[in-house]
């Protein structure tokens, strides 16, 4: 029979699941866009031109009395606060720095419902005016998706994890026409992997989302227009780049400061939410009444920032004042994200710096706009802690090669500098104030995200608390493991008995009698379904305790089942190794001389002949091995290791080992059967 070819169609699932990602993410995400756009210019009265869709805040000075500009967007923070009621006080995740936690910690899920009515709160924030990114509704639409295709397809938590990351690419490269920035944001930030296995349905979820972007959105890089009015940028730019660097090293770390502080100060005002966003919103329409630059995402400024010639005092007013109008429009709740305005402000930034240098020697308007583009990633940088994400996305935005080495010389620095500043940037900041701790590395990393839940047994052998001790003897007898569980008479778990605990009473005939399971019983120690592996992991420091009974958080006692010591070290092991197998070739040299490699997602294990296989030949082992190939067995005779082939009529005995070849998932399994068999 010839052998199949390619890869297994287990193994290519999560492909198939990011490609639907990815397309559910492109094709949403571009509706509401284009559902953005048109609300705002019902709202605002912005028309078409010839150059194309007219500036927010032309529309704004052409069409608004004073009034009608403090208005809109009070309203439309009314009115996000009020949908946002139908919540209950709830808070699910939503945004960027929500979906990291729900990401690296597997916490929290994502609803339908609730992702819904915050969708709806947010784009009744940015069309009002608010000044928020587009991205973190965006990135929630897809990943909304991307967690109820894992609850269909009912995958691991793992597979579950990045399939969510993709949803994140898909929603970040329809905002910015930006695939490879998508992708590369969700392995720096959100995922913070590179390995292959994430990396490929990541980039296949981003640029499927970009495609279908293009024929709704356009092609055109966003900033593509203004790049072009840069000429040859001079090699001392690269230079000056370093300074605007540690610049923005600081401005990152007065940025997340302010926004901060903006939350604060609206947490202790305790206003019900229509209330606090409307006010906030009340706070953008002032602004708007000198700047209405300050109002939306604020792509469209950057064309007043380095387009033009404005004069500092311009572009320093639009850098406090936009600052001021995203700290009020979040700090008053709104959802949305803070990566568009970051970059703005960036831009101004970077504006700024080039007028400094101006006093001291000319610079060119080329200059002038390269160093809007350089501040834009230097403080993007620095605020994300995201160097290769704020590279790729001035590359992705205007298509300009030519500013990649001063965008990479100002981003490396100004990430270094924020980060000797405050080792926080400001998603890891956000899942700090939630009370989480940061994992910090793949081991950290799996145990805070592997739960009870994953490692439970549900095989616990149990007793009442009333039964004799020679019932007692009989369970343990007929029980592979040392210990067992006592219960209540309402089924309530009052403790355990181990086999140690009878071993004073076995001797002596007149006890067995009058001793009952209550008078054997010793403390349990407990753990929670929904509790980390590294929450529990100290009990196991006792030599002498081997399990932990499950029991319910709240309410009865029930046992739910039970967490072995040797499951959990099994679990991680997989975690954290199983990507650096899957990157192993192993290889076996051919009679002929040639090396022949170990099929895909294939590795070999040596282990105990599991209880289920002695007496069965090869050719007769169960059913329940397949994935797995027994390639031979090894006995011992006179102290050494005998290899034996594995013929079909080889009968399997115990102390022996056997050498298999499979799946890393079927190889877990039969060593935990091996593990269960040694209890």
């Amino acid at each position: 029979m010839a052998k199949a070819k390619g890869t297994p169609l287990r193994s290519f699932a999560i492909f198939l699941l990011a490609a639907l990602v990815g397309i559910a993410g492109g094709l949403l995400g571009s509706g509401f866009l284009r559902g953005l756009h048109w609300l705002q210019a019902a709202l605002t009265g912005m028309e078409d031109t010839p150059n194309g869709p007219q500036k927010l805040s032309d529309a704004v000075r052409n069409h608004f009395d004073w009034w009608q500009t403090l208005l809109l967007p009070t309203a439309g923070g009314a009115a996000a606060g009020t949908i946002l009621l139908l919540l209950r006080g709830k808070k699910p995740p939503f945004g960027i720095a929500d979906l990291v936690v729900l990401v690296q910690l597997r916490k929290r899920t994502i609803r339908l419902r609730e992702s819904l009515v915050q969708i709806l709160s947010s784009a009744c924030t940015i069309a009002s005016g608010g000044s928020i990114g587009r991205e973190g509704a965006n990135s929630q639409i897809a990943a909304t998706v991307a967690s109820l295709v894992a609850r269909a397809a009912r995958l691991p938590s793992r597979a579950r994890a990045v399939l969510i990351g993709c949803g994140v690419a898909a929603g970040m490269a329809t905002s910015y026409n930006a695939p490879i920035t998508g992708a590369v944001f969700v392995m720096e930030v959100v995922l913070g992997n590179f390995a292959m296995d994430v990396f490929a349905p990541v980039v296949l979820a981003s640029v499927l989302a970009t495609l279908l972007r293009e024929p709704l959105l356009g092609t055109e890089a966003i900033y593509r227009g203004i790049a072009a009015r840069m000429e040859e940028l001079p090699w001392t730019l690269s230079l000056t780049a370093l300074l605007l660097g540690v610049l923005c090293g600081i401005g990152g770390i007065f940025f997340r400061t302010a926004l901060a502080t903006g939350r604060r100060t609206f947490t202790r005002l305790r206003l019900p939410p229509p209330v606090a966003m409307a006010l906030g919103g009340l706070l953008v329409g002032a602004i708007g009444l000198f700047m209405p630059e300050t109002w939306g995402n604020g792509f469209e400024v950057l064309e007043t920032i380095a387009g033009g010639t404005p004069a500092v005092g311009v572009i320093l007013t639009l850098f406090v004042w936009k600052q001021l109008a995203t700290c009020a429009t979040v700090g008053s709740g709104g959802l949305g994200g803070v990566f568009t305005p970051n970059l703005v402000i960036g831009a101004a930034f970077g504006g700024m710096f080039a007028y400094g240098l101006n006093l001291l020697d000319a610079i060119t308007p080329g200059e002038r706009i390269a160093f809007a583009f350089v501040g834009m990633a230097g403080l993007c940088s620095a605020t994300m802690h995201a160097p290769v994400t704020a590279v790729m996305l001035v590359f992705e935005l205007t298509g300009h090669y030519e500013l990649t080495i001063p965008v990479m010389l100002c981003s490396i620095v100004a990430s270094i500098t924020a980060s000797l500043l405050d080792e926080d940037s400001y998603y890891t900041a956000a899942i700090r104030a939630q009370g989480e701790t940061l994992p910090s590395g793949i081991e950290d990393l799996a145990i805070r995200s592997t739960y009870v839940r994953e490692v439970l047994r549900r095989d616990c052998v149990t007793v009442r608390h009333s039964a004799s001790f020679d019932e007692v003897m009989q369970v343990l007898a007929g029980h592979r493991g040392d210990t067992i569980y006592v219960l209540d008479d309402q089924g309530a778990l009052v403790g355990r008995i181990d086999l140690q605990d009878v071993k004073n009473f076995i001797n002596d005939p007149t006890l067995g009698s009058v001793v009952i399971a209550g008078d054997l019983t010793r403390p349990v120690r407990t753990a929670h379904p929904d509790e980390s592996i590294a929450a529990v992991m100290h009990h196991f420091d006792d030599p002498e305790l081997r399990e932990l009974a499950v029991v319910p958080a709240t309410g009865p006692q029930q046992l739910l089942g039970r967490v072995r010591q040797q499951d959990v070290i099994a679990t991680l092991g997989s975690e954290v190794l199983r990507p650096q197998r899957r990157n192993t070739r192993v290889s076996i040299s051919a009679s002929d001389g040639q090396v022949v490699a170990l099929p895909d997602d294939h590795e070999l294990a040596t282990l105990p002949v599991p209880d289920a296989w002695l007496g069965h030949a090869i050719d007769a082992l169960p059913t329940d091995r397949r994935g797995l190939v027994v390639l031979m067995a090894i006995q011992r005779e006179q102290g050494r290791d005998v290899a034996l082939p594995a013929t079909p009529e080889l009968v399997l005995q115990a102390g022996w080992q056997v050498v298999v070849m499979g799946t890393p998932e079927a190889i877990a399994r039969l060593r935990g059967d091996a593990a269960a068999d040694a209890d």
